[in-house]
């Protein structure tokens, strides 16, 4: 038929020329903490924030060769929540923060029961600010840090150790202070370079957003099988009220199937080299 599979375009990253320069640095710095401090693996934590789309649709389609305008159906749809994802060199993944458009409660999903140490949030474009990360350090990261602290029975104030980038919304006096008042060191993933040198983006975010696209595919086209049995053929309701509580039952079956395969987490220490340095 003349058809073949496309992908939409996308502009690919470049690397700092210094990259092995920066690696080795960064490395460095993990390492003289890790060493200095004697921080245990489980105190090694890595969060980012990924944005997730609510209606995930692919980037691949069906497109006649020679083709070279390549449109697909629903991918300008622009709602979209960020999900704050944690893991630890030890292999876990924590509970998870996300974040909706809105100002108010009204902007949550209906009838959703998210898993306990979940921050439930929103901001007025859905993407992290200052105050959810403040929330997110408060109900995520020193709750976790302090109940394994016990486990491990060492001391209320041992250190601990946090990777994360340099977006701004979590690079303030406030996020600053609030860690330092917890003693949880940190190292910024170096600019430009969160794509080789952070493990959430070696081995999380994408295979997190590939989970929620296949989510999506399987129960749109159960819905398109469904209307082909009938004999009908009518628009697919995507529609917020529907899709949000959907979106976020993917999410948590996501969350489950982390927490299940801890091999997938570490293999992006393992990629940023950072496990090496245990």
């Amino acid at each position: 038929m003349q058809f073949t599979k496309r992908r939409a375009n996308s502009k690919a990253k470049v690397l700092p020329s210094n990259f092995e320069e920066i690696k080795e640095q960064f490395l460095m710095d993990i390492k003289s903490l890790v060493v200095m401090e004697d921080i245990p693996k489980e105190l090694l934590i890595n969060w980012d924030q990924t944005a997730m789309k609510i209606v995930p649709s692919s980037s691949w389609t069906m497109e006649k060769r020679g083709t070279k305008r390549v449109e697909i159906a629903a991918i300008d749809d622009k709602r979209q929540i960020t999900a704050l994802l944690t893991c630890t060199a030890a292999g876990s993944f924590l509970p998870v923060q996300l974040v909706y458009e809105g100002t108010t409660k009204r902007s949550f999903p209906n009838n959703v029961a998210f898993p306990q140490g979940w921050n439930i949030t929103c901001s007025s474009n859905h993407w992290s600010n200052g105050d959810t990360m403040i929330e997110y350090v408060h109900k995520i990261l020193i709750p976790y840090v302090t109940e394994k602290r016990k486990e491990l029975t060492l001391a209320p104030d041992y250190p601990a150790l946090a990777l994360f980038d340099t977006f701004k919304g979590q690079c303030t006096d406030e996020v600053y202070d609030l860690l330092d008042q917890n003693n949880i060191l940190y190292v910024f993933i170096p600019a430009n370079c969160t794509d080789k040198l952070q493990p959430l983006d070696l081995s999380i975010n994408k295979a997190a957003k590939d989970f929620m696209r296949s989510k999506f595919q399987k129960w749109y086209g159960n819905i398109i099988c469904q209307q082909l049995d009938d004999g009908i053929c009518e628009e697919v309701d995507l529609r917020l009220s529907r899709m949000k509580p959907l979106s976020a039952k993917w999410v948590i079956e996501m969350a489950e199937y982390f927490t299940a395969h801890s091999e997938i987490i570490l293999n992006g220490f393992s990629a940023a080299g950072i496990l090496g340095l245990f």
